[in-house]
């Protein structure tokens, strides 16, 4: 195995496993959208970035956050389901990173690479940001382990038992939110939500505990992440669209599994 593709399997392992952890907890939250939203917000940062000659990953970074600081107030002051802020939110930011690109015309190859994504352009200095983006929310589940459980189950009966519910729940949305901003230039702003999803919700169908849907959905990411780069080196597809396929697969492997098993339907964050 030559340097070069030790770089690209690393880089899956660790960005897989990071998603694999963000999409597990966005939707025991009960807020699988969220991922596409903060997908999208970075999209349009990092689009900004080229604008202002800032940093793209600080400038996707701030965007990302900023977007997932604006759900729960919004949603609170107008009475309003955060499913529905976010896909407002959605819209406004995917239209403006179509806007930033369609007026750049001489970096459009540039910016349709973030939103496509390309695993094989990664460079080392990308590694320690994917890892830190992992292991920071990982520090969180072992660190609070009771109280992001109690938040993770019901934020309402957390609050109540007097645990800093909002506290938890804020430090997890802006660690998604790092999370989803260092993947984008290997999944894609398009595709990223797919690397969140499936593989949590898979690894749900088959967990029967808290801590092994944890293990495996940060596991199956990462193996997603992989194999999606195995079959682009063969059959000279594009890493990006490989990883979804791939997680897409896992996620019917575990569905069919869950069949033969005859086991009922999990429920994200009530089965724990």
């Amino acid at each position: 195995m030559t340097v070069l593709q030790i770089k690209w399997l690393l880089t899956a392992l660790i960005g897989g496993a990071g998603c694999g952890l963000a999409g597990f907890l966005l939707i025991s939250l009960n807020l699988p959208f969220m991922g596409v939203c903060l997908s999208h917000a970075a999209l349009a940062g990092a689009v900004l970035a080229y604008f202002l000659g800032t940093p793209v990953l600080g400038t996707a970074l701030v965007a990302s956050l900023a977007v997932a600081a604006l759900v729960g107030p919004i949603a609170d002051k107008t009475r309003t389901h955060a499913n529905t802020v976010m896909s407002i939110l959605f819209s406004l930011t995917l239209g403006l990173a179509f806007l930033g690109i369609g007026l750049m015309q001489d970096r459009r190859s540039e910016l349709l690479g973030l939103m496509w994504g390309n695993l094989l352009l990664v460079r080392w200095a990308d590694i320690p940001p994917l890892a830190l983006a992992w292991l920071l929310p990982l520090i969180l589940l072992i660190v609070f382990a009771k109280e992001t459980k109690a938040v993770l189950f019901d934020r309402e009966i957390a609050r109540a038992s007097g645990i800093h519910a909002a506290a938890i729940y804020y430090a997890i949305i802006a660690l998604c939110g790092f999370t989803v901003t260092v993947n984008l230039n290997i999944v894609g702003g398009l595709m990223l939500y797919s690397l969140l999803t499936n593989p949590a919700v898979a690894a749900m169908q088959v967990a029967q505990t808290y801590r092994t849907a944890v293990i495996g959905s940060m596991v199956l990411g990462a193996l997603c992440a992989a194999g999606g780069l195995a079959l682009s080196f063969g059959l000279n597809w594009p890493a990006g669209a490989s990883i979804v396929l791939v997680s897409a697969l896992v996620y019917a492997v575990s569905l069919v599994w869950r069949t033969c098993k005859g086991r009922d339907a999990v429920e994200t964050n009530r089965s724990w």
